[in-house]
């Protein structure tokens, strides 16, 4: 095979356990595949890691790398133990999940999968028909709760209740933003109507990074929900261009609102940007908190120097993915300010008001 036959774009094809029928594009390196939110293939379902297995383009094409997952990942029925190289036709399995890689040739196949939602997908967003949800965020130093990251849910017949699968149907339909825009609409007028004044940490599109598109949409929102305190989260894969997150930083600051670096340390972290730019809090990758209790006292020492600097130059620190009591106490230990995690909280709906013990600048109680 040449190597421009290996490096074909492919696809995974699969079967929920609803029975949907789904076309995934392989449309970034890396590709991530597992239950965390955001990943490229979001698998909430048992025996999922939080990242189980990423897919990365190389010269020579496809390769799939398991990431340390507790049931393993299967090509073929062969588990993985290294990296290797995916073509179409093979078969991949996370838990009980099973994918056949193809490749997208078949346009009109695709497009009939996928358009049969379209008409669900158009009324859900006419009705506004999205759940938000909230995952706790707290202070390590009392463990009260200082904000919650937003996330959303779907129960619409016929629609996936999970964010990931219901992007992709957004994303053949190019409403990508327009969904992303509803799932923080949402949230806010709810968060709102609760009188929520703790800290609300939202995410935004790699296509809606752009500042002039921010400092409109946001600024609305602002306008709309004044007494809101509002943390905006940027993937460290954004994060390209320091005189860009300069000038985003300076529209934040305009409209009031916390900028927060999402995802320190997942492979990708860009130490200049930090110095240059700084946000206001750092969340640490789940990658760096699993199991940080079982690390060398070497590997904790780096991430405690990590968290040193940043707070020695003003930035708050959040440890993400906290699931165990062994996790938050050696994070604890570490210097962290805030934890995020489902030992302390899973994402659900907000029903009553929050106790105002909100972030300022310095992270102290407001």
């Amino acid at each position: 095979m040449s190597i421009q036959e290996s490096k074909s774009p492919l696809q995974l094809e699969g079967t929920t356990r609803e029975g949907s029928h789904w076309v995934i594009p392989i449309s970034s390196s890396p590709f991530l595949i597992g239950r965390k939110e955001g990943c490229n293939l979001h698998l909430s379902v048992d025996g999922i890691s939080r990242i189980h297995a990423e897919i990365r383009e190389k010269d020579v094409g496809w390769w799939i790398v398991d990431c340390g997952s507790t049931n393993g990942t299967f090509v073929n029925h062969r588990r993985l133990t290294g990296e290797q190289l995916i073509k179409s036709g093979d078969i991949l399995q996370f838990a009980d999940m099973h994918f056949t890689v193809t490749e997208p040739t078949h346009i009109t196949q695709s497009t009939r999968i996928i358009n049969p939602h379209a008409q669900k997908f158009e009324s859900m967003m006419m009705e506004k028909a999205v759940d938000p949800y909230f995952q706790p965020i707290l202070r390590f130093s009392d463990l009260a709760t200082v904000g919650y990251e937003i996330l959303g849910r779907v129960h619409y017949g016929g629609l996936p209740e999970l964010p990931g699968p219901l992007f992709q149907i957004a994303k053949k339909l190019d409403r990508e933003i327009e969904l992303s825009q509803l799932f923080r609409d949402q949230a806010f007028a709810r968060a709102n109507r609760l009188n929520v004044r703790d800290i609300l940490f939202f995410n935004m599109l790699p296509a809606e990074v752009d500042t002039n598109l921010i400092a409109c949409s946001l600024g609305h929102l602002r306008k709309a929900f004044p007494s809101l305190h509002l943390a905006m989260e940027l993937h460290e894969s954004v994060i390209t261009d320091a005189p860009m997150v300069k000038k985003l930083r300076r529209v934040l600051k305009e409209l009031g609102i916390f900028l927060v670096y999402d995802d320190f340390g997942s492979g990708q972290a860009r130490l200049v940007e930090l110095m240059e730019a700084p946000p206001d809090v750092i969340k640490f990758d789940f990658s760096l908190i699993h199991g940080i209790e079982t690390r060398t006292e070497t590997s904790q020492a780096i991430v405690a120097a990590l968290v040193k600097m940043a707070k020695g130059a003003g930035i708050r620190t959040l440890a993400e993915g906290v699931e165990t009591q062994g996790e938050a106490d050696v994070c604890k230990q570490l210097g962290f300010d805030l934890a995020q995690g489902y030992y302390f909280g899973k994402p659900g709906p907000l029903t009553a008001p929050a106790t105002d013990k909100r972030l300022d600048s310095s992270g102290d109680k407001a």
